[in-house]
């Protein structure tokens, strides 16, 4: 019984939606220009039930997942590296979209969204 735990357990892990958040926004652009993808930065705090709930529910959503895979650089900052970047943070989560040059995308969305809105939200934000 405790193998079969165990291989389910790693199974588990194997098919999980996953992918790698960079954490320094200068790595980003580099990234994005070269990658020719858009950024999106999340900005996010200790003990934020709203954040958690975007990296254990939205951010395991297969199809967010490979939206972002394949058009954007996700990035992940505390509030502290964000206002140290001129990113205005009143709450959090709060995202930012730029480019590949670094011009901002529309204006900032603020607070947790569900897998399909939040899908819908960066298909919008990846047409401009």
């Amino acid at each position: 019984m405790k193998k079969l735990i165990i291989l389910l357990f790693s199974i588990s892990i194997l098919f999980s939606a996953d992918f790698e958040w960079l954490h320094s926004i200068e790595k980003a652009k580099e990234e994005a220009k070269k990658n020719n993808k858009k950024i999106m930065i999340m900005i996010s705090k200790k003990d934020c039930t709203s954040c958690e709930y975007m990296d254990s529910v939205v951010f395991e959503n297969d199809d967010v997942v490979d939206y972002i895979e394949n058009f954007f650089i996700p990035v992940k900052v505390d509030i502290e590296t964000a206002r140290k970047n001129n990113l205005k943070v009143f709450a959090t989560p709060t995202f930012y979209f730029f480019d590949k040059n670094f011009k901002k995308i529309k204006r900032e969305l603020v607070g947790s969204a569900t897998a399909s809105t939040f899908l819908k939200t960066l298909r919008e934000y990846n047409l401009n």
